[in-house]
């Protein structure tokens, strides 16, 4: 009986002075963070300099009334559609400089499309009819070699290149995303080389892998943890690249606060199959003591792990755009106690998570990066405890199945040599009411700035942001931005409270990078007079961050 009356009453108690539980607290850790600058994603590739010898100039002034063309060699395009470029040309008269300019018509069309080896040219014939021949040379894989100087096996480095058959014209699509998912692996440079290969109209390419850095990693401090899980926080990321040879790669991540929150991750991925397919399998841990004046004598602490599978899937890979697809399966066990009572609240999520992502680069008025990203997601909360799902059942009711589908958007464009915008997008759409892990939060240094991570968490809503930037010398970068969110709390209201929240602010941000590092300094101010959050308010909320790359 005592504990059917205490728990509805810490229930709402939590509601009021916003506690955290394990559920929001890894999930704070682990949300998406949004990069500003744009990967570079630069092929090395050497191609030969077609020798064309100049055409003696025509001086005969003979003109031929042309009937028709006959195109021979052709086999990526057809001869109707090539004909095509040629229509205007049928009827007239042309000299010989008016012959080559159709052939060269073929030409360029071919390299257009990514073709960069082909050639069209007017091979010698005698003109019969009035019908003139005109030879294409596709420029077709000869031999595609591997010289293989990196601690990745052979077997694993020639999976991208099947795409590449031997004996199939050159394309510069193809053998760029080959080369960049080559590149994409863990500890590998490559690049490639076309030569002239052994048989007339062929090139051969030669592919150079080189051994990248074996490890790579950061350390990081900032204050951007949560009032009562700890503000200050220092972490650090290690990636072990290619360890087995396989491709492979070795991610821990480390993080602790200065108010007992602890957090650690750790996944291992490899690619498998021939269309350079990733799986791979992640835990995490998560455990956390509340300790400030208020909540000290409740003794309420927590922890939350995380199980995932995921298979990553590229679809379009290239310099200026990629695309790719991730299934993935996560178990989340949650539980929080408080000890003075003897209390315990055990819960586990299942959670499919199906997502489309990827980037593109434009040259829209002066050039921009684009990054998205849409996932959808089914779940199942289920509850360790008889009567907490029926306490459950009575209230929030977060616990059976839920989907949810996330969107983001960011663009970040070129306004001159000094100047850029950032602006961004996150959505997010509930089927039902959601378990603190699958909320999303306005507040925060990557939400609306000038309020904690506490602030503004629901089941569905929107966060937007602008930011302009000015580069002030070549390390330090000054922006001035604008945040606004709105949020629904429950998806179905289940209190009286106010069930939605909008929060907007502006501020100032500075950011210093040197050699490896990086210092982030920004101060937002709210533009609504409300009070969001946990802790206490501040006017403005300043967010600093510190990381070493190594």
């Amino acid at each position: 009986m005592l504990l059917a009356l205490l728990l509805p009453a810490l229930a709402q108690a939590q509601m009021r002075v916003q506690v955290p539980s394990a559920g929001q607290a890894i999930r704070d850790i682990e949300a998406t963070q949004p990069a500003l600058p744009p990967p570079t994603d630069d092929v090395q590739l050497e191609v030969p300099k077609a020798e064309r010898p100049t055409p003696a100039p025509d001086t005969s002034g003979l003109r031929l009334l042309v009937k028709a063309f006959v195109i021979k060699g052709n086999q990526v395009f057809s001869d109707q559609e090539l004909q095509l470029l040629l229509d205007d040309l049928r009827g007239q008269e042309l000299d010989l400089g008016g012959l080559r300019d159709a052939a060269q018509r073929i030409t360029a069309h071919y390299q257009q499309q990514g073709y960069l080896l082909a050639r069209a040219f007017l091979p010698a014939q005698e003109i019969d009819g009035a019908v003139v021949r005109i030879e294409v040379m596709e420029g077709r894989y000869g031999r595609i070699e591997l010289s293989n100087q990196s601690r990745a096996r052979d077997s694993v480095l020639r999976a991208p290149l099947t795409a590449l058959d031997g004996g199939a014209a050159v394309n510069s699509a193809d053998l760029e995303r080959s080369l960049l998912l080559l590149n994409d692996l863990p500890g590998v440079q490559a690049k490639g080389t076309l030569r002239a290969g052994q048989a007339p109209g062929t090139s051969d390419l030669l592919v150079e892998a080189q051994p990248g850095p074996w490890a790579s990693g950061s350390l990081e401090a900032d204050n951007f943890g949560g009032y009562h899980t700890g503000e200050f926080r220092l972490g650090g990321s290690f990636n072990l690249n290619n360890p087995l040879g396989l491709g492979d790669q070795l991610n821990l991540r480390l993080l602790g606060s200065d108010r007992d929150q602890r957090y650690w991750r750790s996944a291992y991925q490899l690619p498998v199959g021939p269309w350079s397919t990733r799986v791979g399998a992640g835990y995490s841990h998560m455990s956390y003591e509340l300790n400030r004046k208020r909540l000290k004598k409740l003794q309420m602490n927590g922890q939350a792990s995380v199980q995932s599978l995921f298979l990553v899937q590229p679809i379009l890979r290239g310099r200026t755009f990629d695309l790719s697809a991730q299934l993935q399966y996560e178990n989340k066990q949650l539980r929080d106690d408080i000890d003075l009572f003897e209390l315990s609240k055990r819960k586990h999520i299942e959670l499919w998570t199906l997502s489309l992502g990827g980037s593109r680069q434009d040259r829209f008025f002066g050039g921009g990066y684009n990054q998205f990203s849409l996932s959808y997601g089914s779940g199942r909360l289920t509850f360790d405890d008889a009567f907490e799902q029926r306490l459950d059942r009575y209230s929030a009711a977060t616990g059976g199945g839920f989907a949810k589908t996330n969107l983001q958007v960011a663009r970040l464009q070129r306004l001159g040599n000094r100047f850029q915008l950032y602006a961004q997008v996150n959505a997010q759409w509930a089927s039902a009411n959601l378990d603190s892990s699958e909320k999303m939060g306005l507040g925060g240094p990557y939400g609306v700035r000038a309020y904690p991570l506490s602030a503004g968490i629901g089941d569905q809503g929107w966060q937007a942001g602008l930011e302009l930037s000015y580069a002030l010398a070549p390390r330090w970068q000054l922006s001035l931005f604008a945040d606004k969110g709105y949020v629904q709390v429950n998806r179905l209201p289940w209190t009286r409270e106010i069930n939605t929240q909008r929060l907007q602010a502006a501020g100032l941000g500075a950011r210093w990078s040197g050699d490896r590092r990086q210092l982030n300094l920004t101060s937002a101010w709210p533009l609504d007079n409300q009070k969001a959050g946990d802790g206490p308010e501040r006017t403005p909320r300043i967010w600093v961050s510190a990381t070493q790359f190594f």
